[in-house]
């Protein structure tokens, strides 16, 4: 039984600081944030075929936000020499995450053998359903048409996430800082006494980058291997609602932090909305897409929200 479930699409916490700043200009985060840095895994990266939410996110903000940018030290998707088996199945041992590492992606189409391509426009999304058919160490995006920096890699670990974040916000000074991070280190059995030191030095971190960063940070959506792995289950579910907690403790009026639930929000489900239990398709991008453009839009005033219903497959 799956038991990743929750109560409420996200939390926003504003709670004050004790203490006035020194000087309430510099204290303050950005009236207008434009600089944001979507950090993550494989999830978030991409790999060769993929549109990636995004591309998604990417095109629904541009028209309305002046002066976007997406930031961060990588801008490629990843290449199949870079992809990594994720387990489906409990008994399956996955092999250890590393920087740098990789899953699977999306054919351009999205169509099954015999189907013709969807024209443009007409209900093609564009997005992950397959692996792509470049070669080893070379990767594309199915549309390029966006800004394609980011900070994410393929098997990235929260607590490797952790080691870098500061320094990479130093870099390149997000306004926004949105993370999806934490289901490759749940992986294999971890306390979740680590997982909270992790995930509150991943913040920490973050501020010491930028002491006026806003957060976003994701909880774990659901992959194939909770339905027949219990002890993963537990850990994504004790994890998600360490996420909310954590976002809530920590956010203060200079940097605020809202936790993020994508598979309440959205009605993620593994089967319908990813390529292979784990990675997102067409409809999967898109769902995460909407779900952090809903949350920058009622959380930081960044942008509408999605418009809603979305154009997924029926």
């Amino acid at each position: 039984m799956l038991l990743i479930v929750g109560a409420v699409g996200y939390w926003v916490t504003t709670s004050a600081d004790s203490g006035a700043p020194q000087n309430e200009a510099e204290e303050r985060p950005v009236s207008e944030p434009r600089r944001i840095m979507l950090s993550g895994d494989s999830m978030t990266q991409g790999a060769d075929g993929d549109r990636t939410w995004r591309y998604h996110l990417w095109n629904h903000l541009s028209p309305h936000v002046d002066g976007l940018e997406f930031v961060g030290p990588y801008s490629d998707p990843a290449s199949p020499d870079m992809i990594l088996p994720v387990p489906t199945t409990e008994g399956e041992d996955p092999v250890a995450p590393s920087p740098g590492s990789t899953g699977a992606p999306s054919p351009p189409d999205g169509t099954g053998p015999g189907e013709e391509a969807p024209s443009p426009g007409e209900g093609d999304t564009g997005g992950s359903d397959g692996p792509g058919g470049a070669p080893p160490g070379e990767a594309e995006y199915e549309d390029p048409d966006f800004d394609q920096e980011h900070n994410a890699l393929w098997g990235r670990t929260l607590r490797d996430a952790s080691a870098s974040i500061g320094e990479e916000v130093r870099t390149y000074q997000p306004d926004v800082l949105c993370a999806m991070l934490g289901v490759n280190d749940l992986l294999w059995p971890v306390s979740m006494e680590e997982m909270e030191e992790n995930l509150r030095g991943y913040v920490e971190a973050a501020r010491s980058g930028n002491p006026n960063l806003r957060v976003v940070l994701a909880e774990v959506v659901p992959i194939a291997l909770a339905d027949s792995d219990e002890g993963f289950a537990l850990r994504v579910y004790a994890y998600n609602e360490l996420v909310r907690e954590v976002a809530q403790d920590m956010s203060t009026r200079t940097s605020p932090v809202i936790s993020l639930d994508v598979a309440n929000k959205e009605k993620w489900e593994a089967s319908a909305d990813t390529y292979d239990g784990t990675h997102p398709n067409a409809d999967g991008e898109l769902k995460i897409a909407a779900a952090f453009a809903d949350v920058l839009s009622r959380g930081y005033e960044i942008g509408p929200g999605y418009p809603r219903p979305l154009p997924i497959s029926p």
